[in-house]
C-alpha cells in the first residue's frame, strides 16, 4: 500500500524539519511574516531559509512559480521588482527562467516539512540556491 500511495500521491512525503536545526531557527525569527504570507497565499511554499530572512517559491516550480522573499520586516514579490526597478514584463520572464534554472540546478537538496499557520510547508535549507536566488536578485540589470 506504501508504493501506491507514493506513486498517486500528489505532493511528496518530507521528513519533519527538526526544532532545534539552523533552519527552524531562522524560520522563528521571521515567523509573523510567514504567516501573513502563509494567509495571503493559496498555492502551495517552498521557502528557503537566509540568515537575514526567506525566499518563498510560490506555487510548483520549477515549471510554473512565483517568488517572494522576506528581507527585514518587509515582505516583497515580484510586484515589488517591478515598481522598484520598473522592470517589463520581458524583464520578469527573464528573471522567472534564470530562478527556474537556479531551483533546477539545486533540486537534488534536501526538503523537510513543516506547519506554518495550519499549512503544510516545504522547507529547503539549502545555502547554494540561497546564494543563487539572492545573486539573480540583487543582479537585475
Amino acid at each position: 500500500m506504501g508504493f501506491l500511495n507514493k506513486m498517486f500521491s500528489k505532493d511528496p512525503q518530507y521528513p519533519d524539519l527538526a526544532g532545534d536545526s539552523t533552519a527552524a531557527q531562522q524560520l522563528a525569527a521571521i515567523k509573523s511574516n510567514l504567516e501573513k504570507l502563509a494567509h495571503d497565499v493559496h498555492d502551495p511554499m517552498e521557502v528557503v531559509p537566509s540568515s537575514d530572512g526567506a525566499y518563498v517559491f510560490i506555487g510548483k516550480p520549477p515549471k510554473k512559480f512565483g517568488i517572494a522573499w522576506i528581507e527585514g520586516d518587509q515582505i516583497k514579490s515580484f510586484k515589488t521588482l517591478v515598481e522598484e526597478h520598473g522592470m517589463s514584463t520581458k524583464d520578469v520572464a527573464k528573471l522567472s527562467d534564470e530562478l527556474r534554472d537556479a531551483y533546477t540546478r539545486n533540486d537534488n537538496t534536501e526538503h523537510f516539512h513543516t506547519m506554518i499557520a495550519n499549512r503544510d510547508i516545504v522547507v529547503t535549507p539549502s545555502k547554494t540556491l540561497e546564494k543563487d536566488v539572492r545573486n539573480i536578485l540583487t543582479n537585475l540589470h
